[in-house]
Protein backbone atom coordinates (compact mmCIF):
# COMPACT_ATOMS: atom_id res chain seq x y z
CA UNK A 1 0.00 0.00 0.00
CA UNK A 2 1.06 3.12 -0.61
CA UNK A 3 0.89 4.86 2.48
CA UNK A 4 3.01 7.56 2.29
CA UNK A 5 1.80 8.89 -1.78
CA UNK A 6 -1.68 8.79 -0.06
CA UNK A 7 -0.70 10.93 2.84
CA UNK A 8 0.74 13.30 0.21
CA UNK A 9 -2.60 13.44 -1.63
CA UNK A 10 -4.50 14.22 1.48
CA UNK A 11 -2.41 16.92 2.90
CA UNK A 12 -2.58 18.31 -0.16
CA UNK A 13 -6.25 18.48 -0.40
CA UNK A 14 -6.43 20.23 3.16
CA UNK A 15 -3.57 22.82 1.91
CA UNK A 16 -6.24 23.35 -1.42
CA UNK A 17 -9.20 23.66 1.22
CA UNK A 18 -7.21 26.18 3.33
CA UNK A 19 -6.27 28.66 0.62
CA UNK A 20 -10.49 28.46 -0.92
CA UNK A 21 -11.43 31.99 -0.54
CA UNK A 22 -8.23 33.30 0.80
CA UNK A 23 -5.99 32.65 -1.98
CA UNK A 24 -7.50 31.16 -5.63
CA UNK A 25 -4.10 31.00 -7.15
CA UNK A 26 -2.58 29.10 -4.34
CA UNK A 27 -5.57 26.61 -4.05
CA UNK A 28 -5.22 26.25 -7.96
CA UNK A 29 -1.47 25.13 -7.61
CA UNK A 30 -2.29 22.74 -5.03
CA UNK A 31 -4.89 21.25 -6.50
CA UNK A 32 -3.00 20.75 -10.15
CA UNK A 33 -0.23 19.24 -7.10
CA UNK A 34 -2.72 16.96 -6.12
CA UNK A 35 -3.88 16.12 -9.31
CA UNK A 36 -0.13 15.01 -10.54
CA UNK A 37 -0.25 12.52 -7.23
CA UNK A 38 -2.83 10.96 -8.23
CA UNK A 39 -1.76 10.49 -11.95
CA UNK A 40 0.91 9.10 -10.10
CA UNK A 41 -0.79 6.31 -8.08
CA UNK A 42 -2.97 5.49 -11.12
CA UNK A 43 0.25 4.53 -12.97
CA UNK A 44 2.05 2.47 -9.99
CA UNK A 45 -1.33 0.85 -9.46
CA UNK A 46 -1.43 -0.04 -13.66
CA UNK A 47 1.94 -1.12 -13.61
CA UNK A 48 2.57 1.46 -16.23
CA UNK A 49 6.34 1.98 -14.42
CA UNK A 50 8.07 3.34 -17.85
CA UNK A 51 4.86 5.69 -17.66
CA UNK A 52 5.19 7.00 -14.35
CA UNK A 53 8.98 7.65 -14.91
CA UNK A 54 8.28 10.11 -17.45
CA UNK A 55 5.32 11.80 -15.39
CA UNK A 56 7.65 12.31 -12.55
CA UNK A 57 10.47 13.77 -14.47
CA UNK A 58 7.94 16.11 -15.84
CA UNK A 59 6.79 17.38 -12.70
CA UNK A 60 7.51 20.92 -10.89
CA UNK A 61 10.39 20.00 -8.59
CA UNK A 62 8.46 20.72 -5.27
CA UNK A 63 6.00 18.34 -5.84
CA UNK A 64 8.33 15.85 -8.03
CA UNK A 65 10.81 15.49 -4.99
CA UNK A 66 7.14 15.15 -2.73
CA UNK A 67 6.31 12.06 -4.92
CA UNK A 68 9.57 10.45 -5.15
CA UNK A 69 10.17 10.43 -1.16
CA UNK A 70 6.77 9.23 -0.70
CA UNK A 71 7.61 6.40 -2.98
CA UNK A 72 10.83 5.84 -1.27
CA UNK A 73 9.35 5.90 1.95
CA UNK A 74 7.07 3.10 0.63
CA UNK A 75 8.59 0.50 -1.76
CA UNK A 76 12.35 1.58 -0.91
CA UNK A 77 15.13 3.33 -1.93
CA UNK A 78 15.89 0.39 -4.43
CA UNK A 79 12.58 0.14 -6.00
CA UNK A 80 13.01 4.13 -6.96
CA UNK A 81 16.41 3.95 -8.11
CA UNK A 82 15.41 1.04 -10.31
CA UNK A 83 11.75 1.77 -11.60
CA UNK A 84 12.07 5.52 -11.32
CA UNK A 85 15.80 5.80 -12.51
CA UNK A 86 16.42 8.39 -9.03
CA UNK A 87 19.03 8.18 -6.65
CA UNK A 88 18.77 8.76 -3.03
Amino acid sequence: MLKNLYKLERNLWNKMVAYEGVDKEMAEFKAMDRNDVITAKELYQAGEYEMLKGHIDYLDTYIREAVVMAFVDDLGVDWVENNLGWSV
